[in-house]
């Protein structure tokens, strides 16, 4: 996808054309409903300030391959984690952040749980796990993993898989992989997807090197998309604390980088902080 200054600022507003159809009751009402339909459901749990969430409505939740696989595999609900029985579905499954996505099967039981935003691709591919996950090679994969002796090899091969069919997963075992090999070599293939999916802090060593590697900046989808993410991240950050100036420190540091790339409509720097403040205090 290719990525513009509006969806950088995470800032694009939902498209009327064709959507996943999304239910706007209860959790309670739509499990029922779910159930009388005999198919799983799938819920988006959600706040109206949440940024992730808002660039999800914009890009995932109308892709046309998402939209026809869930419109015809699920029922789906939207579901507002601060309105009516939002707080209490948050306390019950242990959501803590925005977007948390759930699917439960027709029968009500929860069976899997995404916290964070998916692209389009991954929401497909976590769709088409949870209707039939033998058939992604992930499933083989995993079993592989979980039988061998987990060493920096075994995981690292299942990073890989991940990566390649974009599953939702790759966020959990890069962080894992992280966790334990630090010394990330970003010009091997595979550390370079546990960098992009595990370090979120514009502000750590890995992430400088990454954004001053002119090598980077040539694929520009990547490297905004990495932008992207540490603004996603800060943005959330600065909510939570509700201190604009995480947002103020991180847009001066980082819009260097985004004058190297052919970002559409790139307004001037002190433009660019007016806008994001502007919005980020609506």
């Amino acid at each position: 996808m290719k990525l513009t200054f509006l969806t950088i600022i995470v800032l694009i507003s939902t498209c009327s054309f064709g959507q996943i159809k999304f239910e706007h009751g209860t959790l309670d009402e739509a499990l029922a409903k779910a159930k009388q339909a005999k198919k799983p459901l799938f819920v988006d749990v959600y706040a109206t300030w949440c940024g992730p969430c808002k660039q999800m409505a914009a890009t995932s939740f109308i892709d046309p391959e998402v939209t026809a696989y869930y419109n015809a595999n699920f029922i789906s609900l939207k579901l507002d984690g601060e309105k009516n029985d939002g707080p209490a579905v948050m306390q019950k499954y242990g959501i803590s952040a925005y977007p948390t996505l759930l699917y439960f099967n027709a029968s009500g039981d929860l069976v899997g749980k995404v916290v964070g935003a998916l692209q389009a691709k991954q929401l497909l591919s976590k769709g088409k796990d949870i209707i039939n996950p033998e058939a992604n090679p992930v499933f083989t994969a995993n079993k592989a993993y979980l039988k061998s002796k987990k060493k920096q090899d075994d995981l690292k091969a299942y990073v890989k898989v991940l990566a390649e069919n974009e599953h939702d997963s790759l966020g959990k075992y890069a962080a894992e992989y992280y966790r334990k090999y630090p010394d990330l070599d970003l010009k091997d293939p595979v550390e370079l997807q546990v960098f992009k999916s595990a370090v979120h802090d514009y502000k750590s060593p890995l992430s400088k090197q990454f954004l001053n590697d002119e090598e980077n900046v040539k694929n520009q989808d990547a490297y905004l998309g990495k932008i992207n993410d540490y603004f996603m991240t800060t943005y959330q950050e600065a909510k939570t604390a509700d201190n604009f100036e995480i947002m103020q420190n991180m847009v001066v540091e980082i819009y260097p980088y985004l004058q190297k790339c052919n970002v559409p409509d790139l307004p001037s720097q002190s433009d660019y902080l007016e806008y994001v403040k502007s919005q980020f205090l609506k």
